[in-house]
């Protein structure tokens, strides 16, 4: 049975309609990328729907007006959980190593890290969450639970000491800190014994500082961690 001349006209212009829209939408027609502009566009069946991630963009984002020093990220993947046997521990990468079974920076920047573990008992006795909450802790954190702090949105502050000039500064960073924190900042600061003697370091997800005594101030490290609190939160933990 033949369709009357009209209905073959309406489907005729329906169906160029269609594919005008779908062009437009699919950025064929004017150069619109959906996909930069931030629009979910839709895959064949089988295929995630691609979105920009605003967090791979905080990850990659080496812009020198950020402070501290751009580290490439290394990813996310889990260790075993805690403790760690000694050859499972993260060991530094070398110089000129790229490896993302070793850390590129001390402190960490991102990598390898351990899987949310509650009640931990570290190797100095203490029991604490892994990553830990936010606070000043007078233990050292394993470095293998920096990185995942630092994927929740957190910065790292450590220190090392070997003079009484240093305990003296990390008097004023802790003051620092602790104003940090009530400010709802996300920071955890704690002594680490991967670093030099008399260094102080702040690292987040993909930036590092790190200070000898003479270099430090209570400035540089504030603006780390304005800068840095919340800016990388792939999994969306940071308050609004």
């Amino acid at each position: 049975m033949k369709l009357p001349v009209g209905e073959i006209v309406t489907v005729a212009i329906i169906v160029v309609l269609g594919a005008v829209n779908l062009a437009i939408y699919t950025g064929v027609l004017d150069g619109f990328d959906p996909v930069r502009a931030g629009r979910a566009v839709d895959l064949p069946p089988g295929n995630a729907p691609v979105v920009p991630s605003s967090g791979e963009d905080a990850a990659n984002d080496a812009s020198p007006a950020l402070p501290g020093r751009f580290v490439p990220s290394q990813g996310g993947r889990h260790t075993p959980p805690w403790p760690l046997d000694d050859d499972a521990r993260v060991p530094f990468c070398g110089e000129g190593e790229i490896d993302n079974d070793c850390y590129a920076s001390n402190p960490p920047t991102s990598g390898l890290h351990l899987p949310v573990t509650r009640d931990a008992r570290l190797a100095s006795g203490d029991v604490i969450d892994l990553p830990p909450p936010a606070g000043v802790y007078d233990f050292e954190i394993p470095r293998e639970a920096i990185p995942h702090w630092q994927e929740h949105g957190g910065v790292y502050v450590g220190y090392r000491c070997g003079s009484n000039a240093c305990l003296q500064l990390v008097e004023d960073l802790t003051r620092l800190v602790q104003d940090q924190i009530a400010a709802g900042r996300r920071v955890v600061m704690a002594p680490s014994s991967d670093l030099s003697e008399d260094t102080l370091a702040a690292a987040s997800w993909t930036r590092v500082d790190i200070m000898t005594l003479a270099e430090y101030s209570r400035e540089r490290v504030r603006q780390f961690i304005e800068a840095h609190s919340c800016r990388y939160d792939p999994e969306n933990l940071c308050p609004e």
